[in-house]
């Protein structure tokens, strides 16, 4: 048994995964890896120095495009101010958000762009993709949206799913940085904790979450 990093239930290990052990919390559906599993902020760097994530790489711009028709567009006609979490090496998202709506956009992300000071800071719009499934602390990230959304803000994250899938010979966990995986279900119970209003949710990959109060900790 381990306790399930973002409700902190207890959970137990899935049988038959492969070589690595996973856990699975009966409560908020949330499937994680175990500790010894976890790559070092060093071996984690450098896997993310390999991903080409740059406004050159039509596909990867094609990939947000895509990010911002399905999730974005309909819900941020009123968003003055952004931030887009775990952007990577580049800020390409933001840059393609600015484009479309004029929203003036802050990034960070732990590795390339950490040098921010978010105190007082509240945002219309927070965007995470791809994202969630590097996070050993889950809760404290989501709650660090919570406190930083405006009244009404909009939170929109884009994760693959786990549900749909045999996670046995799923692909998506062999990037040893993807660590923990949501479903419908998860995003449920996130919306439910921190006082969010599901605004939109595919069968795959992608959640969007409208601030329905002004619970901060």
């Amino acid at each position: 048994m381990n306790n399930c990093w973002l409700c902190g239930s207890k959970s137990s290990p899935m049988p038959e995964v492969g070589e690595k052990v996973y856990y699975h919390c009966p409560v908020c559906d949330l499937i994680f890896i175990d500790d010894k599993y976890i790559l070092s902020p060093e071996e984690e760097m450098k896997r993310y120095t390999l991903h080409n994530n740059t406004p050159d790489n039509e596909g990867y711009v094609k990939f947000l495009s895509n990010f911002i028709n399905e999730a974005l567009e309909p819900f941020i006609k009123n968003c003055q101010t952004g931030l887009d979490f775990g952007c990577g090496p580049g800020p390409v998202l933001s840059d393609l958000i600015t484009k479309l709506g004029g929203v003036k956009m802050d990034y960070y992300d732990p590795y390339f762009y950490s040098n921010i000071d978010f105190s007082n800071k509240r945002y219309d719009l927070i965007t995470a993709t791809e994202v969630l499934e590097h996070v050993r602390k889950p809760g404290e990230v989501l709650q660090f949206f919570k406190n930083h959304l405006s009244s009404g803000g909009t939170l929109a994250v884009m994760t693959l799913f786990h549900h749909n899938y045999d996670f046995k010979i799923w692909w998506y966990k062999r990037d040893p940085t993807h660590i923990c995986f949501y479903s419908p279900i998860t995003f449920k119970w996130i919306a439910e904790h921190f006082s969010l209003h599901i605004k939109y949710i595919n069968d795959n990959n992608i959640c969007v979450m409208r601030n329905v109060s002004s619970m901060h900790i």
